[in-house]
């Protein structure tokens, strides 16, 4: 079952019945924002600077935490600036958060230490059982080439498949994008929840998953939204709520 709308994610994950979910797998818009320290003249930079993301990730991790199972995992990408936040929140209430590195293999030529990773939080909650694998904490994927993207951010779909091997049946992706942890979990057989609040993202990712062979997808147009035991009926027409656009996943 595929479930995808088009809408802030906050308000429908709020919808959403708790403990509902296996996993959380994610790529927040997670770029700090400050920018006006560069005109300061006396004050400097400081962790404060965090502050105008907290609001928001503060009411995203309550509904993760609501939403997802007490044996259910998390994985949110994130860089080495907001990654305290994110600790943060989400050490109240999984049992374990550490950092996975997704390793790119490549650099893009330039100036001084170039962007080469980034960080995964990755959460287990209270009652998750132990993931039996040999794999070690550092993934390498080659990241998708640019000119390749439909979204500025967009994450290969054989890293989202390597995350996604390793949870339940049903997997959330509140920050959908073009789709890629949709199309590791078509692949994979998942149920799929994916809430996306651009709407030329979301009618990407709406033509990559609705096709004669996926007759498990349903679109939410912000109504209750559909258990994955619910069937869809074939021939359901997709529609879209009205949304603002947002500047990145």
């Amino acid at each position: 079952m595929f479930t995808l709308h088009n809408g802030d994610c906050l308000e429908y994950l709020a919808t959403l019945p708790a403990e509902s979910v296996d996993a959380f797998i994610t790529d927040p818009p997670y770029f700090l924002p400050v920018q006006h320290y560069q005109t300061r003249k006396v004050f400097q930079r400081n962790f404060s600077d965090l502050g105008i993301l907290e609001h928001f990730f503060k009411d995203l991790f309550t509904q993760v935490r609501r939403v997802l199972k007490n044996d259910g995992h998390f994985y949110i990408f994130c860089d080495g600036q907001s990654y305290p936040l994110f600790w943060y929140y989400g050490y109240q209430f999984a049992k374990s958060v550490r950092p996975l590195i997704w390793d790119k293999s490549v650099s893009i030529n330039g100036y001084a230490w170039r962007h080469q990773h980034e960080i995964i939080l990755f959460g287990e909650m209270p009652k998750a059982k132990p993931i039996p694998t040999g794999d070690g904490d550092i993934l390498k994927c080659r990241a998708v080439p640019v000119n390749d993207r439909q979204h500025p951010a967009e994450k290969p779909v054989d890293l989202m498949e390597k995350l996604i091997k390793k949870c339940g049946q049903v997997i959330c992706d509140p920050f959908m994008g073009s789709g890629a942890t949709g199309k590791a979990c078509k692949n994979l057989g998942r149920d799929f929840i994916g809430i996306e609040t651009d709407k030329d993202y979301f009618r990407y990712a709406e033509q990559a998953f609705f096709t004669p062979s996926n007759n498990r997808l349903h679109m939410d147009a912000g109504d209750s939204p559909r258990l994955p035991s619910q069937s869809t009926p074939e021939g359901f027409t997709p529609t879209e709520a009205d949304s603002t656009p947002a500047p990145r996943k």
